[in-house]
């Protein structure tokens, strides 16, 4: 394949394995109501949605990669978008605040 749909294979597989681990992480409680600033907010349920983002992260890097090699780069994808994710909620929780706002997903 060219290097430009590599480059792009590969982009998909991260972004997937970031807006997944994201979604893991407000899936929680206590990382729901950190992000809107409201201790009676209840989550709704993401997890699935966060999980079926990660699996699905695996099928960019076989196309990208073959079978083989994707089996060592998807979970080296899913720790960089754990541990992004991770920060992100860490340091800057408004950021994922004002994109649930937007989204319209707080109820």
């Amino acid at each position: 394949m060219s290097t430009l749909v590599d480059a792009v294979l590969l982009l998909v597989a991260l972004l997937l394995c970031l807006s997944g681990c994201s979604l893991l992480a407000l899936s929680q409680d206590r990382n729901w109501r950190k992000v809107l600033d409201d201790r009676n907010a209840t989550p709704p349920i993401f997890a699935w949605l966060g999980w079926t983002r990660v699996l699905s992260a695996f099928v960019p890097c076989v196309a990208r990669d073959g079978a083989s090699f994707a089996a060592l780069l998807w979970p080296l994808l899913f720790a960089a978008g754990a541990g992004a994710a991770a920060m992100v909620l860490t340091y800057r929780p408004r950021w994922y605040g004002a994109a649930i706002r937007v989204l319209g997903l707080s109820r």
